[in-house]
């Protein structure tokens, strides 16, 4: 049985992708699997278990629904496990399932309970190509087929990288100074009004924030140009006098420190572990943004937290016209027709990039 596991495995990371990922009609949600194998091996796809019996030591019988569970990590052989809740509720107990089942493109494999070492759901809803109200672009990041066939929005390209552990399922691990996804955005696929929003974890263990890009968090160009129209960074002095989250957006950017020599992380999330996952979101409107006080044009919340800007530079309606009217590219995170200098120079994960065509400020954190 290891063996046979070993060779599905091969052709799964290959092609289970795409089938994974395809949007389905309906607004349906299903429940995906990422599944670490006892050989070492790996396993993605639709999970179709649809409950997951066992006992705690609190209760005798316990019947879990998996689409609240967010990861079922097993300690041994004997079914124990430990499990972690979509709400952050954490406890162990012994599953009583004998098997588990993940439908991939090679059909449903039903796997013995004593194989895996560990499992981690998400759920992704089935949308329509148009995504719900609004929403332009989504990818989950879960997988190489996850890029390449997005759940919403043009099909990427997966360049490099790797998958690890994400906010929601999997997430790409992205290098530095190089490119790892990229996706060509039509012409007038921005409007005047719009949100980008992600999750991103900082993997770099330094304290210190580097002098520009530590790290670039996306990057989006007029596809083959050197003009960048919209970013996040993390910098300690970029060059022009902005630190901190030095933020391009559609109509301009700005920064919420002047120039600082010496910055930690630390000081950009006070209230928090900057090395924990944190919540993005890029938001912009040309009548500004009505459920943010004093209604400004751009703004860059964190957590679903306002980020003051002390420097702001913002592009007239015309040039911001003329930007939307040109193809873009989303670039994760480096376009080569940038100097390298505008390339992350430390690694991140990112997960579940979303973009709406409005100035969206509720947020699911």
């Amino acid at each position: 049985m290891k063996h046979s596991l070993v060779i599905i495995t091969a052709a799964v990371a290959m092609s289970c992708a795409a089938a994974c990922t395809t949007p389905a009609t309906g607004g349906a949600t299903s429940t995906y699997a990422s599944a670490s194998l006892k050989d070492g091996s790996s396993i993605r796809g639709e999970f179709r278990t649809e409950r997951i019996h066992g006992s705690t030591a609190f209760l005798d019988k316990l019947d879990i629904d998996p689409e609240i569970v967010k990861a079922v990590v097993f300690t041994g052989t004997n079914g124990e496990a430990k499990v972690e809740l979509a709400n952050g509720d954490r406890f162990a107990m012994s599953i009583a399932n004998e098997s588990f089942a993940i439908k991939s493109l090679l059909g449903e494999l039903d796997i013995p309970l004593a194989n895996f070492r560990s499992i981690s759901l998400s759920q992704r809803k089935a949308v329509a190509s148009c995504g719900e109200d609004g929403l332009v672009f989504h990818c989950t990041f879960d997988d190489e087929g996850a890029i390449t066939t997005p759940v919403v929005g043009p099909k990427g390209t997966f360049l490099q990288g790797r998958f690890m552990q994400g906010k929601f399922g999997q997430a790409l691990k992205t290098t530095v100074y190089s490119q790892n996804a990229t996706f060509a955005l039509p012409a007038n696929f921005f409007k005047t009004s719009g949100c980008i929003e992600f999750w991103a974890k900082i993997l770099k263990p330094s304290p210190n924030i580097g002098s520009g890009g530590d790290p670039r968090l996306f990057t989006i160009t007029q596809r083959g140009s050197n003009n960048t129209i919209c970013t996040i960074d993390i910098v300690s002095n970029n060059g022009g006098g902005n630190s901190g989250f030095s933020t391009w957006t559609i109509l301009g950017n700005m920064a919420s420190l002047r120039g600082c020599r010496s910055l930690r992380y630390e000081n950009l999330f006070p209230s928090s572990d900057y090395r924990d996952w944190h919540h993005y979101a890029v938001v912009w409107d040309t009548n500004g943004i009505s459920n943010l006080e004093g209604e400004p044009k751009m703004a860059l919340l964190v957590d679903g937290e306002l980020i003051p800007d002390i420097q702001n530079h913002a592009r007239s309606t015309e040039d911001a016209l003329a930007i939307i009217s040109t193809p873009t590219l989303l670039s994760f995170t480096h376009d080569p027709d940038l100097d390298p200098e505008f390339s992350t120079k430390s690694p991140f994960l990112i997960d579940e990039f979303k973009i709406w065509s409005f100035a969206k400020t509720d947020f699911e954190i």
